[in-house]
């Protein structure tokens, strides 16, 4: 299992190694991605690097898979609701493994948590298209701004061009992106996208209340979601910039979810809630999620007992939906199992 910790100094030797190994040199072209053909010298001198670890407002975060450090990340509180990553680093001969998207995950994450951090900032060489390609994919969009390289500054490398310069990119922390979806905040101009899910029936069937009848139940609904959504765990999910659902914690640590029919089948509901259960963990103090399942809604029971959920009681009467009285499974699972499913 990969562990992810702020570096000490202890750490100076092995990052400063790691780092240079991953930017520069031949040990740089064994990954799929490197700055070996663009840049000599160092990528960063150890006297910068101790003060990363050492000074208040940044963290460098590194990743150790049992005893060897394989990554890292650099992460610098840029004030108002801004954020610097920099420095993302994963050994060549680990790379393309995942370990760089759990990097930036555990990056966005401090920032969100512990410097208050709406937005997050990097640079990119512009020679690198596929590097800010990935960048993209990750949820990152081009600011249009270009920064000047310091050319002159041999803490940060030689150029072996004289056209170098930075590409701006930039990412708002209050939402997940993943490979299909984004998970965002829900906004009043959602209601109609919104209220074509209450209406469902099939989609209602499982859930706490009946199939919305008029736009003023969802209005009533949205507006209760907006109210409550500061803990940046409750979202709605977003497909091909079309609001499809909700997954997320209303009230954490308790787990829901709700999809359009016309979404299901697909593994979308299963990749929402592994994001929304990664966020959980990573910006609360939660040491578990749980969930309230009707024993009927076998799809949702296969989903939680799929992704490592155990079943913890049972309880009658719990819900009355419509006149109804509904029962429920009740369900968990604690930080430590999901990370150890996770490799977190």
């Amino acid at each position: 299992m990969t562990e992810f910790r702020p570096a000490t100094p202890d750490d100076l030797e092995a990052l400063h190694a790691l780092v240079h190994a991953a930017y520069r040199g031949d040990s740089a072209r064994r990954g799929w991605t490197h700055e070996a053909d663009l840049l000599d010298g160092s990528r960063i001198d150890r006297g910068s690097l101790l003060s990363a670890i050492s000074l208040p407002g940044q963290v460098v975060l590194v990743a150790f898979h049992g005893e060897a450090l394989s990554g890292c990340v650099h992460v610098t509180d840029r004030g108002e609701g801004l954020a610097y990553l920099g420095m993302l680093t994963v050994d060549p001969v680990l790379q393309a493994k995942g370990l760089g998207r759990r990097l930036i995950a555990a990056a966005e994450a401090h920032a969100f948590r512990h410097f208050d951090a709406r937005r997050m900032e990097m640079t990119v060489i512009v020679h690198r298209s596929e590097l800010i390609a990935w960048y993209q994919r990750r949820g990152y969009q081009l600011t249009g701004e270009t920064r000047p390289f310091p050319a002159t500054d041999p803490r940060f490398g030689l150029p072996r061009r004289d056209d170098l310069a930075f590409a701006v990119l930039e990412k708002p922390l209050d939402r997940i992106v993943t490979d299909r979806l984004v998970l965002r905040p829900a906004r009043m101009d959602d209601l109609h996208a919104l209220h074509a899910v209450f209406t469902r029936p099939e989609a209602m069937t499982w859930w706490s209340s009946p199939p919305h009848e008029t736009l003023e139940q969802t209005r009533a609904w949205l507006d209760s979601m907006i109210a409550h959504q500061h803990s940046g765990l409750d979202f709605l999910i977003e497909r091909d910039g079309q609001v499809i659902g909700k997954a997320g914690f209303w009230r954490a640590p308790e787990i829901g979810y709700i999809l359009h029919p016309d979404h299901w089948g697909q593994g979308l509901g299963r990749e929402a809630v592994v994001a929304v259960l990664d966020r959980l963990f990573a910006i609360s103090d939660h040491d578990k999620a749980t969930a309230d399942v009707d024993p009927d809604n076998t799809a949702s029971i296969r989903l939680l007992e799929g992704l490592g959920f155990r079943r913890t009681g049972f309880a009658e009467r719990t819900w009355n939906v419509g006149g109804e009285w509904k029962n429920s499974y009740f369900y968990a699972i604690s930080r430590g199992e999901w990370q150890a499913r996770t490799g977190a």
